[in-house]
């Protein structure tokens, strides 16, 4: 019996957990493309989880932790690990209130519990119906709120840490919550415990008038239909923004905006947004990712760095970025 199938053997028993053997990964991405993993497992309780984890460990199986796969590029040979999702009893939110505040003075803030699963999009959508300002920035950014920790996703200056107040993360070890304050964090970076998922998170928001907050979301959600993309296969930002710059002015002053190779093409509409024309290859945009980057570097001088995570592949020009062992971050 090989490794995969004894930790099968071992995990079909635990209470709350699934697993899909050779699992295809392109349709769990927000980008569509990529080969089939080893195995995928999905969890239905944070105990599940650390039993899920103490398994793998013991098995020496490498192991990726999935989130809405918005920020994720997965190999077109797949990945020879083991798949960790969230399921849908992470999609929770408690706390909120019965009806919005009445904003005055003396609020006090209002702090929720949300399972990481939970979309965070729709979760800005939801506090701002409930008179809750904090989140107005997040509302057209996708993925998990889980992921959205992981990477500390923002936009228009502001980012997740700026509302978090708790993390409750699971390892090999069990479940505990961690403060944000004894983190360390950065832009689209946050230095979780090593080999641990998060599962929930605590937020603070305040009471703020209703219809200004929904009219505050409406307006970034304006700027970027205008800006980005829509209705179309991506995973969003493929590079980091350079300090004092933006990636896809540069990519655009390289003149690569609409370059397209194979079923992948460089975003007209955004130069920092690679689209899956309908029958990309992962190699493709990885093709395009390094032609950016060669451009940009060529005409402007500045290195850019990924933004988005790759799982089982390297990128082009860093053939030791994705070596075995050194798993990457969960996914938005």
């Amino acid at each position: 019996m090989d490794r995969f199938a004894a930790l099968s053997a071992r995990l079909r028993p635990v209470d709350g957990v699934r697993l899909w053997a050779n699992a295809p990964m392109a349709p769990f991405t927000t980008i569509g493309t990529g080969g089939k993993a080893k195995l995928l497992v999905t969890v239905g309780s944070a105990e599940a989880l650390a039993a899920v984890l103490a398994a793998v460990q013991e098995a020496g199986v490498d192991w990726f932790g999935l989130g809405a796969g918005s920020n994720l590029l997965v190999s077109d040979r797949g990945y020879e690990g083991v798949v960790i999702k969230l399921d849908e009893s992470f999609h929770y939110v408690e706390g909120l209130p019965a009806a919005p505040i009445e904003p005055s003075p003396d609020c006090r803030p209002v702090t929720l519990t949300v399972g990481a699963a939970a979309f965070l999009a729709r979760l800005a959508a939801v506090v701002a119906e409930a008179g809750l300002s904090g989140m107005e920035h997040a509302c057209g950014i996708p993925g998990s709120v889980g992921g959205a920790v992981a990477m500390n996703a923002g936009a228009y200056g502001w980012c997740m840490r700026d509302i978090l107040t708790g993390i409750q993360i699971v390892t090999a070890e069990g479940v505990r919550w961690v403060s944000p304050d004894g983190l360390e964090w950065g832009y689209r970076f946050c230095g979780l415990p090593e080999r641990s998922v998060v599962t929930a998170v605590r937020i603070t928001l305040m009471p703020a008038d209703c219809k200004a907050v929904m009219e505050c979301q409406r307006g970034y959600l304006r700027q970027r239909r205008e800006k980005q993309p829509r209705s179309v296969r991506t995973f969003g930002s493929a590079f980091k923004n350079p300090p004092g710059n933006h990636a896809g002015r540069l990519v655009e002053t390289a003149g690569l905006k609409g370059v397209r190779k194979g079923g992948a093409e460089i975003s007209s509409v955004h130069g920092n947004f690679l689209v899956n024309l309908g029958d990309a290859t992962t190699a493709d945009v990885l093709t395009l990712m390094a032609l950016m980057r060669q451009g940009v570097e060529r005409v402007s001088g500045i290195l850019l760095e990924p933004e988005v995570k790759l799982l089982g592949a390297e990128f082009p020009w860093d053939p030791q970025a994705d070596r075995p062992g050194e798993r990457p971050a969960g996914d938005g």
